[in-house]
């Protein structure tokens, strides 16, 4: 859905895009914009048959920030969305993206960030106080994680800075869907899953009765929105971190936290 952008402008964004041959005859830019459509509460289509969630609510206040762009917000699989933008079909895209020197080669990467991603240790119900942090899990069996996922880099990372106390963990090729893993956990098939904390866990074990216990944060990693890079797309960039810095000050960003995630992530600011 293109979603218009003209209740207010960011002061010195007014000027138009240059290059873009899909600016309309006001010099209206349609920006393509790739999110997750099943990835509650960070992105999901809601029960009228639109897209909303976290990141897409923040994403339709910058667009209301930017009178010269218009934002076709679309559902698509994070695989899909990647090699989009790494193509050139997407302009931008939001999945909760963490920073990595790839994506920083790859991409142009706005000034401000969007939230946070909050990696929290899923533990079984009755390893409440018996796991606690990522020293707890040496000994554990951990359930499998994506080779080039953060977990991955976060658990390598912990293991390399504590030969002694080593973290025994497989990889898999991500298939398998969080709500399965956490009830491979309440089952006891692992004591534990690692994750990121905004990928829905909290409804998936309340509306499955699940037995258990989540951590404090154990990392907390800044997201961003990942934007195609190309010369029509740096003037692009500088307005979405502009029109989030602004968002954040206003105290909007914290609203929608409190809003999809039942607390404001920006105390770990």
């Amino acid at each position: 859905m293109v979603y218009s952008t003209r209740r207010s402008a960011l002061a010195g964004c007014g000027s138009e895009a240059e290059g873009n041959a899909t600016a309309d005859e006001n010099g209206t830019r349609t920006v393509e914009v790739a999110v997750p459509s099943s990835s509650k509460p960070l992105s999901y289509t809601g029960e009228d048959g639109e897209l909303t969630g976290y990141e897409v609510e923040i994403l339709k206040e910058v667009d209301e920030k930017l009178e010269d762009y218009e934002f076709n917000i679309q559902g698509t699989s994070d695989s899909a969305a990647e090699i989009g933008l790494n193509t050139g079909q997407y302009d931008m895209i939001a999945q909760g993206l963490i920073l990595s020197e790839e994506r920083e080669d790859s991409y142009l990467i706005p000034s401000e960030h969007n939230g946070f991603s909050l990696m929290k240790i899923y533990a079984t119900g009755n390893m409440d106080g018996e796991i606690e942090t990522l020293d707890d899990l040496a000994g554990k069996k951990v359930a499998p994680v994506t080779p080039t996922g953060g977990v991955f880099n976060l658990l390598t990372a912990y293991n390399e800075g504590h030969p002694d106390n080593q973290i025994d963990f497989e990889t898999s090729d991500g298939g398998t869907p969080t709500s399965d893993r956490l009830k491979q956990v309440d089952t006891g098939t692992y004591d534990a899953f690692v994750n990121p904390s905004n990928l829905g866990q909290d409804e998936i074990i309340e509306e499955g009765g699940l037995d258990i216990h989540i951590t404090e944060p154990v990392e907390v990693n800044l997201t961003y929105f990942m934007i195609h890079d190309s010369d029509e797309n740096a003037e692009l960039n500088e307005q979405v971190g502009e029109a989030l810095a602004e968002l954040k000050g206003d105290g909007i960003l914290s609203d929608i936290s409190n809003e999809f995630y039942g607390e404001g992530i920006f105390q770990y600011e």
